[in-house]
């Protein structure tokens, strides 16, 4: 939000930056041009200060702009959700006149455009007064219908249902439910389930067209079903509402919207499972199916249906069964199968939490281990096992798993080994905590895999020398555990080999962690020995380095921004100069603190004069000056 300044109007404080801080670089460029072509009628100053005016676009919107508490506001009766063009147009119009010395008129008392806006704004509210016109209307058209006779109120009733089909249906299908001929209704609905789901959704959202099929009418005709007693033929027409809705999500281009329409069916027929015929093991199984059928998170109300209470027999059942699909299970060629391999964790995570739901605990162990050789999913045996305190077993499994998945799934061996140093910091083994952190450095050198070793060797008592052999490992490429005197034990893991594709020194490694122990002369001293690629600075965030060293050496800060954005500048697009603007303010920023904006000035007219022909680079250049948008008084 822009701020208000402290004077009589706060409105001619605003700088450039402060209206693209309010609607963004984009709005405002497209306000410039509203008020640049007049679109700007009737503008006013209300009493307490607000603006507001007519702006003409599409069609003719009313725009108020405002402070409340020091931030600048708006409304627009535009269908623009945000901060709008409008509204920047106005702003600007406004601050033009005042730089001319152009008369503001005051807003008449009960201007249309305030009115209106009011309108707007009280449109976003709840109406506390609709629930009592609704219950008067009632009320009227009782006595309408109670004035007219049996033959009078069917008539009416036809005049109706041919005005609104939906209507007939209703009441066709209100028949066919007392007649208890419900098979003709679960056909109907089946093919309307069907009929909706061939369509799939999409959405064009910058031009704002689109389209989301409609379960709403499917959703109440399943809930009057419910209630007239036929839960099972809900529970048919639901396996059918997943599988066509699931077909039409996959086919739909509208992030998600189809999807949410579907799910917000499910917790209708989640009380249909509730109130069907089935046995409790058999709803748990039909529940689980959707679940475990679902790629798109569509039956999630089924997922919350399985974590609620049931008996403990239905959870027994329910783990026989699910023990018996997975040994029945078949395999796929290749060891590796993804697919195969996360389809079938699904279904032992689910077995494993009915059998905890069923008391039998002793076997989720035994299960996590003959899984663990079928599937790679060590990461979950080893954590129930150092949630028994088993951390020997645990141990013996981690060394296992990472053997096993080292090569074909590298992140479940580098779990596995957090798993381990989990288990070391339990038993307050900080050397072998130590030890661990530092060959995971040396694996995948990191700012925060620094921090963490820091912190280990810290409580191990051993931090300045492992330090000094990690910090020449990433310069000399010289593992720390073969210099003379390593301070720290082996970890009881493999060791790593200093990786071959790294070239030493590691100077983007080098340079974080001198920025992180805020070093900013060794920040320089790898800077300037990294090797420029045809672009510049190749891979490197010359940003981060540049406020590293701004209170060090505020020349080179200053002088790393520039060429930021001088080379932003040379693409040539709008968003590109905005990223210029970003550089050359924190530029500004230090050179004014050195004493050194005559400088500025200077460097920024070179800009201007050498990008004259870029108006839209000279308008962000404009905003760089801090300077308020009123610039003189005539």
């Amino acid at each position: 939000m822009a701020r208000k300044r402290k004077q009589a109007d706060p409105f001619e404080a605003l700088t450039w930056n402060d209206l693209t801080d309010w609607a963004g670089s984009k709005i405002v460029s497209r306000g410039k041009n509203y008020q640049r072509n007049g679109y700007v009628k009737d503008l006013a100053r209300t009493p307490d200060g607000n603006l507001v005016a007519w702006v003409d676009g599409t069609e003719r919107y009313a725009t108020r702009v405002f402070f409340e508490d020091d931030d600048l506001e708006s409304i627009c009766s535009c269908p623009y959700w945000d901060t709008c063009k409008h509204a920047v147009a106005v702003v600007i119009e406004y601050l033009k006149r005042v730089e001319n010395n152009r008369r503001v008129p005051k807003a008449k008392k009960g201007d249309d455009r305030l009115e209106l806006l009011e309108d707007e704004n009280l449109d976003d509210e709840p109406n506390d007064d609709e629930n009592a016109m609704s219950e008067d209307m009632r009320q009227d058209i009782d006595g309408f219908l109670k004035n007219k006779t049996k033959a009078q109120l069917i008539d009416l009733i036809h005049e109706l249902t041919e005005q609104y089909p939906e209507m007939a249906r209703d009441l066709s299908d209100r028949k066919q439910l007392v007649s208890g001929n419900t098979k003709t209704l679960v056909a109907r609905l089946r093919r309307e389930i069907r009929d909706i789901g061939d369509e799939p959704g999409w959405q064009n959202y910058w031009q704002g067209q689109g389209f989301t099929p409609d379960y709403s009418g499917i959703r109440k005709k399943l809930e009057t079903l419910i209630k007239t007693g036929h839960a099972d033929e809900v529970l048919t027409l639901g396996r059918e509402l997943i599988r066509t809705g699931t077909r039409q999500v996959e086919e739909s281009h509208d992030q998600g919207e189809t999807a949410m329409e579907i799910a917000d069916c499910m917790p209708v027929i989640v009380g249909a499972l509730d109130r069907s015929s089935l046995d409790a093991a058999e709803k748990l199984l039909w529940a689980l199916d959707s679940v475990l059928e679902d790629q798109f998170e569509v039956c999630e109300a089924f997922a919350e249906y399985l974590c609620r209470r049931h008996s403990k027999s239905a959870w027994h059942t329910l783990a026989d069964r699910l023990l018996g699909r997975l040994k029945g299970l078949k395999g796929t060629k290749g060891a590796d199968n993804f697919s195969r391999n996360y389809e079938r964790d699904r279904l032992s995570d689910w077995t494993i939490h009915a059998m905890e739901r069923a008391g039998r605990k002793d076997e989720i162990i035994p299960l996590c281990e003959a899984e663990a050789r079928k599937t790679g999913s060590f990461d979950r045996l080893v954590k129930r096992l150092i949630s028994a305190k088993r951390y020997e077993d645990a141990g013996r499994w981690i060394q296992e798993g990472i053997r096993a998945t080292e090569k074909k799934w590298p992140g479940i061996a580098a779990s596995l080994r957090d798993k381990l140093r989990e288990i070391r910091t339990l038993e307050k083994n900080w050397p072998a905590v130590a030890a661990i952190q530092a060959e995971e450095f040396v694996r995948r050198p990191s700012r925060q895999d620094f921090i963490d070793c820091q912190k280990a060797c810290g409580k191990a008592k051993v931090w300045p020398k492992v330090r000094e052999s990690l910090l020449r490992y990433l310069e000399k490429g010289k593992l720390p555990w073969k210099e003379k005197g390593w301070a720290l034990p082996e970890s009881g893991l493999d060791r790593p080999d200093a990786d071959q594709r790294n070239r030493f020194p590691l100077i983007d490694d080098l340079i974080d962690i001198a920025i992180l122990e805020k070093k900013p002369d060794q920040v320089l001293k790898w800077y300037d020995q990294r090797p420029k690629g045809r672009f510049g600075w190749y891979g490197i965030d010359e940003d981060a380095i540049a406020t590293a060293v701004q209170a060090h050496a505020p020349n080179r800060a200053v002088a790393i921004w520039k060429n930021k954005a001088e080379r932003q500048i040379a693409q040539v697009k709008p968003s590109a100069y905005q990223e210029a603007a970003k550089y050359l303010r924190k530029a500004a920023k230090v050179m004014r603190r050195g004493k050194k904006s005559a400088e500025w000035e200077s460097y920024l007219k070179k800009l201007r004069e050498q990008h004259l022909r870029k108006r839209r680079l000279i308008e962000i250049l404009d905003g760089l000056d801090e300077k308020p948008i009123v610039k003189k008084r005539r």
